[in-house]
């Protein structure tokens, strides 16, 4: 079977957009979040694709087994924007080898010259197994080769911090602690096309909970470390950590991390 492989290239995969911003794109404060994060997951998912020589973002195993890229953790950074309905919109992505296993990716976005938003991302393979219950997703690194640049310094860090996240939420204990927010994410709304809840509800949720406790100001970054996943008609229940916010199932066990800085317009 073909493992994975990052091999030193010249020039990274990448790939430019240009669109105009639309009602789908914004929102009151600039930029729409969810907006970007599904646009720039997408070009994500491309960019792999691309890179084993694909034509489309349908990943499979050598079995024949569905594979996705599943993401590690997200970073967010978007800039204070006005009057951006009807301008252009260009969005810069590329593609890099963070470890023999995951794969990340950096986008600008920039309107006449200026960024006014920046996003990270790393994914990992990932595959149902044959209960193709979504609490039991495993890893997997067979899919073909990719020759791709080493990341630089800002995406490793964004891994390093994943990581340390994940292995410090692991040992949380929620058991009785009380949740600021629960709700049950609606199939056709939060969920992708394989059944999973899909990334950016993630955030969704983080900013639904933070709205349910008093009026927020507008996102300016937000990082997710994303642990796990849940099944159609499960509960998700968001606890206040200090500065992240915990996401865990019904069951306590945690599935995200979420850090959100807000800053005013």
């Amino acid at each position: 079977m073909a493992v994975i492989a990052f091999a030193a290239r010249h020039a990274p995969v990448e790939t430019v957009a240009h669109l105009p911003l639309g009602m789908a794109q914004l929102s009151p404060q600039g930029l729409s979040e969810q907006w970007v994060l599904r646009f720039c997951g997408d070009q994500h998912w491309t960019l792999i694709a691309k890179a084993l020589g694909q034509r489309d973002a349908v990943f499979r195993a050598p079995d024949g087994r569905p594979v996705y890229a599943a993401f590690c953790t997200t970073s967010l950074h978007m800039q204070p924007s006005a009057a951006l309905l009807g301008r252009s919109l260009q969005v810069e992505s590329a593609l890099f080898a963070v470890t023999q296993t995951r794969t990340g990716s950096r986008h600008r976005l920039v309107v006449d010259g200026v960024v006014i938003a920046e996003m990270s991302m790393i994914s990992t393979f990932v595959s149902h197994d044959t209960s193709g219950c979504n609490t039991r997703i495993h890893r997997n690194s067979v899919l073909g080769q990719m020759h791709l640049p080493p990341a630089g310094s800002a995406v490793m860090a964004l891994d390093d911090r994943a990581r340390d996240a994940a292995r410090r939420i692991r040992g949380i204990d929620l058991v009785g602690a009380q949740a600021i927010h629960a709700e049950s994410p609606v199939p056709s709304l939060d969920f992708n096309a394989v059944g999973l809840l899909y990334f950016p509800t993630f955030s969704r949720i983080a900013e639904t909970a933070a709205h349910a406790t008093g009026p927020s100001e507008p996102v300016r970054q937000r990082e997710v470390v994303y642990l796990g996943n849940i099944n159609p008609g499960d509960t998700v229940r968001v606890f206040d950590q200090g500065p992240v916010q915990i996401m865990a199932r019904q069951d306590g066990c945690p599935i995200a991390q979420v850090w959100t800085k807000q800053a005013a317009v």
